[in-house]
């Protein structure tokens, strides 16, 4: 019996300790860059220099799909969706492919392109072609949240972040099992003064269970999130034919996305802005935060209107308002208040989205899912460093060279991470803004940048140096960042809070905090290093003194020296 109990226990330490290692860099890579990406909206006001509590603008919606009709695209039965961001509209619609509808007579594209793909960015105010370099157009949010589930990798980049999120809830649930009987006892322990091993692991052991209900849900949200497609993909094909409209409404049933049935061309006798202004003439302009328009069937005897609007009238999960008119006889076919909460697929969806993003809380919430991430992040580099420690051993001496590359590369690349984000925050402020290309060159540098960094970690062959000099490098820029933004825009701290550019002065003092944290953390890595060097010098200075330079004494003391200098590269 209890030979069984020590190989299951075996089982589940390999399993926890393979899955853990296997996806550690790119699970850092998704912590920390999404902890920065929960600000993202902030982040884009700060780079935009947009000013908080802004009204939102109301959208010619009608002019809007005249402007797209006059481009030449056959409109009869198309779905489209409209929304606006900051100073331009985006405007999509799937390409037609029912053979029968009614072509536009406007329709002076070739039939591939009219009845093709419509994606198009008009300016909010003219509704001209949008032209990104007559003004500062957010991105950098928007990069950040895309890095942290490897957008930048083509195809498989999403899906490569379910599958670490999905290798991360078996981590948490294998890491759970190792260690349920000593997590009780050894909760309060944290022995700053024994081995560097005992140290990183006490660290990996309390900041796991600390950050257990927060990693537990974002393993499985971010495995919902990224295999969706490949788990409902199957379903599809066997259950509704391939069709995967039909099966995401089914799924998915909300009343704004409902595709209805094509019943014949008709001249538009209602403009859709009558529809929009009836919504929103029930709310007051301060109380909306995000307008989101859908048309289906356009030109069609069955066209529908849906208009969701995002309010703060209520805290919560569902606070939104949601109105869907039938366009030709003009009356509701759907209506949710704020208060109620909309069909429960629909809004077991919702919810995860939400607790994912941590929509449902203000700047507090949001600190709290930040602060929570970066322990994660801590998290995971002490359970990589655990398991470095533990090869650290005459068992694994012939390794020893690849187990320290395997190190210096994963700390390089994950520390290197912090001051190229930093760098990414100074660029943006620095680089002129009617640049062509502005951003694809920003993000360019940040990627040698943090390649180089990585380089760098594998000449420096100092777990401890590689830490110090990410930090020294990040504290340098965060205080750079506000500088850099009150220079080229005026908006200084003192400044930006008074007139009204909140997540600017947001933004610009979680930077300088940062730094200071940063820099405060090197001078006391660095004093602690040198603690130990005058500490290791005194013992061979002693040595020698006395003689004791024979190899048998010398082999002797080399396990006490060995500890404390991994304290020196380690701590």
């Amino acid at each position: 019996m209890e030979n069984k109990k020590n190989r299951n226990y075996n089982i589940f330490f390999n399993t926890h300790t393979v899955s853990g290692i296997v996806i550690s860099l790119g699970l850092f890579v998704i912590f920390f860059c999404g902890a920065f990406a929960l600000f993202m909206e902030n982040i884009d006001h700060w780079e935009t220099n947009e000013k908080n509590g802004a009204v939102i603008e109301p959208i010619d919606y009608q002019r809007v799909l005249d402007k797209v009709e006059e481009k030449g695209y056959d409109m009869h039965g198309r779905t489209f969706s409209i929304s606006s961001h900051q100073d331009h509209i985006n405007v999509f619609s799937r390409p037609l492919s029912d053979s029968s509808l009614v072509k536009s007579a406007l329709a002076i594209l070739p039939d591939s392109v009219a009845q093709g793909n419509i994606s198009l960015e008009l300016d909010i105010k003219t509704l001209e072609d949008y032209d990104e370099s007559k003004e500062v157009k957010a991105h950098l949010g928007d990069f950040i949240y895309g890095l942290h589930y490897f957008r930048p990798i083509p195809v498989i980049g999403q899906y490569l972040s379910g599958l670490v999120a999905l290798f991360f809830l078996f981590a948490i649930i294998t890491g759970l099992i190792v260690h349920w009987e000593k997590i009780r006892s050894n909760f309060f322990t944290f022995r700053l003064k024994s081995s560097v091993k005992n140290l990183w692991t006490d660290a990996h052991t309390a900041l796991g269970v600390i950050g257990l209900p927060f990693q537990l849900m974002y393993a499985v949200t971010g495995a919902i999130f990224g295999l969706t497609i490949l788990i409902f993909m199957p379903y599809a094909m066997v259950l509704f034919g391939g069709d995967q409209i039909a099966m995401f409404e089914k799924v998915y049933p909300d009343p704004a996305l409902k595709q209805y049935e094509v019943k014949g061309y008709i001249e538009q006798s209602n403009g859709v802005n009558t529809f929009a202004e009836r919504t929103l003439s029930s709310i007051p302009d301060e109380n909306v935060e995000e307008v989101f328009v859908s048309v289906s069937n356009y030109q069609d005897q069955n066209a529908h209107f849906a208009i969701t609007v995002r309010t703060n009238l209520k805290s919560g999960f569902f606070n939104h308002i949601q109105d869907v008119y039938h366009i030709q006889g003009g009356e509701v076919v759907h209506h949710k208040e704020a208060s109620s909460a909309p069909a429960y697929s629909v809004a077991v969806v919702e919810f995860i989205h939400r607790i994912h993003f941590a929509d449902y809380g203000n700047y507090f919430v949001k600190l709290l899912y930040f602060l929570t991430a970066l322990l994660t992040c801590f998290m995971i580099m002490s359970g990589v460093m655990i398991w470095l420690k533990a090869r650290d051993k005459i068992a694994y001496k012939h390794k020893k060279k690849f187990n320290q590359r395997v190190g210096q590369i994963y700390v390089g690349a994950s520390m290197g991470l912090f001051p190229g984000i930093a760098l990414l925050f100074l660029l943006i402020k620095i680089y002129p803004s009617g640049m062509e290309n502005r951003f694809d060159q920003i993000t360019w540098i940040f990627a040698a940048f943090w390649l180089a960094y990585t380089i760098y970690s594998l000449f420096a062959k100092n777990y401890t140096r590689i830490t110090r000099h990410a930090l020294w490098l990040a504290g340098i820029l965060g205080i750079a960042i506000p500088v850099a933004n009150g220079i080229t825009t005026g908006l200084w701290l003192w400044k930006s809070f008074g007139e009204g550019y909140i997540d600017t002065f947001f933004i610009d003092l979680s930077w300088l905090l940062i730094a200071l944290i940063s820099l405060t953390i090197v001078s006391r890595i660095k004093d602690k290093i040198s603690e130990q060097e005058i500490a290791i010098e005194g013992v061979q200075i002693k040595e020698k003194k006395k003689g004791e330079a024979s190899m048998p004494k010398v082999q002797k003391q080399e396990p006490v020296l060995a500890i404390k200098t991994s304290d020196k590269y380690t701590s």
